[in-house]
C-alpha cells in the first residue's frame, strides 16, 4: 500500500502546518524585535516579555517558534540554558486547563482531575524552581483564554519571577489576532508593558511568492512544478494575505498532482485545490449569467486550458469560435469586455494589466478559483440543456 514512490512531494511534513524552517521568509523584522525584547534574559536570566498580533495566517506562531528554539541554542552555547513551553489556548481554554499544560511538560502522568488551580500552580513553581533554569511560556490565541476572565493567570505568571528562588524565572509571549490590553488588568500590564508589542502584518503578494517558493523547494522533487504553479499560487493567496493559505494550497496542488500520469503540478491543479478549499465560483453563479456571458466565460475557459493567463485578444478569437459553434453572432471588443468586466466583478474569474515587452499595456485574464477544464465542462452542460436561441441582446 505504501511501496509506491511519490512523483511530486518529497517530504509531507514539510507542508504541515506545524514545520517551521530554519529561516523564516520575511518575518526578520519581527525576530529583531523578540531579540531585543528578550535580550536580558540571553545575557543575564532576566524574565521578558512580549505581545505578537496579527491576523491568521501572518507567521505569528511560526515566528514565535523559530525564535525560541534559536534562543535557547545560543544561550546553550554560553552555558545558559533555558526551557520553552507552548500552550494552545484554543485547546486549553481555561485556567486550570493551561496550568495542567505546564506541569505536564516536567510532570506526563500529572492527573487530570483533582486539584485546584492554586495547588498546580504550587506544584509548578516546585518544578520550575527544580529545574533551576528560565521558562519561557508561549500562550498562544491567549484571547480565548482571556475571553473566560482568566486574567488572574496571566498576572501569576508575569509576577511568577519575584518569588522563585535562584535564576528559575518565568518569561511569557502572548499570542493574539486581536489586541487584549483591554482584557488584561493594569498589574499585569504595569509588569507586561504596552511597548513589547511586536505586530505581524498580512504578507504581500510578492511576499508569498517568496513563501511559496520556498516551501516547494523544501517538500516537493525539483522539475515537478513550474513558476506558473507558484506565481498562481501567490496571485489566489494574495487576497487573504495569509500564507497558511498558500501553503495548504501548495500541499493539496501537490496531492492531486501525485494522482496524474505526468506526475507534476500545473496551474489545473492549483485551481482545483482552491475550488476544494474555498471556490466562489457556484453553479448559482453560473446558472445566474445570461447567454452571452455563458459563452463568453466558456471561452475563456477553453482558451485558458493550464496557462497561468491568457491575453483578452486570445479570448476573444475563442469567443467567435464558440459563438459560432452555438450558433449566435459574437459582440464587438466593447461589449466582450463589458462582459468580461462584469465577471471580474463576480468573482468568476480576474483580470490584471501587464506591461508588455515591445510597449504598451495589455489586459490579461486568470482563472484562479476553478479548472478551466472543470468550468468548461459546467458551461457546455447548461448550453447544451437549453435553447440557445434566446439570446439576452445586453
Amino acid at each position: 500500500m505504501f511501496d509506491k514512490a511519490s512523483a511530486v512531494i518529497r517530504d509531507m511534513a514539510k507542508l504541515s502546518f506545524d514545520y517551521v524552517p530554519e529561516k523564516l521568509v520575511h518575518r526578520e523584522g519581527q525576530m529583531s524585535r523578540l531579540e531585543m525584547y528578550f535580550r536580558p534574559l540571553a545575557e543575564s536570566g532576566r524574565s521578558c516579555y512580549a505581545f505578537l498580533t496579527g491576523n491568521v495566517g501572518t507567521g505569528k506562531t511560526a515566528t514565535a517558534r523559530r525564535f525560541c528554539e534559536d534562543m535557547a541554542k545560543h544561550c546553550a552555547r554560553y552555558g545558559r540554558p533555558i526551557d520553552t513551553i507552548f500552550v494552545n489556548c484554543r485547546s486549553r481554554n481555561t485556567e486550570a486547563g493551561v496550568i495542567l499544560e505546564l506541569i505536564r511538560h516536567f510532570d506526563k502522568g500529572f492527573p487530570e482531575r483533582g486539584f485546584s488551580p492554586d495547588e498546580m500552580m504550587r506544584s509548578f513553581t516546585v518544578h520550575v524552581e527544580s529545574g533551576g533554569i528560565p521558562v519561557v511560556i508561549v500562550l498562544d490565541e491567549v484571547d480565548v483564554l482571556l475571553k473566560k476572565s482568566s486574567v488572574d493567570l496571566i498576572y501569576q505568571l508575569t509576577r511568577f519571577s519575584e518569588g522563585v528562588r535562584g535564576k528559575a524565572g518565568v518569561s511569557l509571549i502572548l499570542i493574539s489576532q486581536h489586541m487584549i490590553y483591554g482584557m488584561l488588568d493594569e498589574a499585569s500590564m504595569s509588569t507586561f508593558g504596552r511597548g513589547n508589542a511586536v505586530t505581524f502584518d498580512k504578507y504581500t503578494r510578492d511576499e508569498l511568492y517568496s513563501i511559496a517558493r520556498a516551501r516547494a523547494e523544501e517538500s516537493l522533487i525539483g522539475g515537478r512544478y513550474s513558476d506558473d504553479v507558484i506565481e498562481l499560487i501567490a496571485d489566489v493567496s494574495s487576497e487573504f494575505g495569509d500564507a497558511r493559505f498558500a501553503i495548504e494550497l501548495l500541499r493539496d496542488s501537490a496531492v492531486i498532482a501525485e494522482g496524474h500520469p505526468e506526475g507534476s503540478i500545473d496551474t489545473e491543479d492549483v485551481r482545483e485545490a482552491k475550488a476544494n478549499i474555498n471556490s466562489v465560483v457556484t453553479e448559482s453563479k453560473l446558472t445566474g449569467l445570461d447567454l452571452n456571458r455563458k459563452l463568453a466565460l466558456l471561452a475563456i475557459a477553453r482558451a485558458m486550458k493550464s496557462n497561468l493567463y491568457i491575453s483578452i485578444t486570445a479570448a476573444e478569437k475563442t469567443y467567435a469560435v464558440v459563438c459560432e459553434e452555438y450558433g449566435q453572432e459574437p459582440r464587438r471588443h466593447t461589449q466582450f469586455w463589458t462582459y468580461v468586466q462584469d465577471m471580474d466583478r463576480q468573482n468568476l474569474l480576474e483580470t490584471v494589466v501587464r506591461s508588455e515587452k515591445e510597449g504598451g499595456r495589455s489586459t490579461y485574464i486568470s482563472l484562479p478559483d476553478i479548472p478551466s477544464k472543470v468550468l468548461a465542462k459546467k458551461l457546455e452542460a447548461m448550453l447544451d440543456g437549453r435553447a440557445v436561441a434566446s439570446a439576452d441582446e445586453t
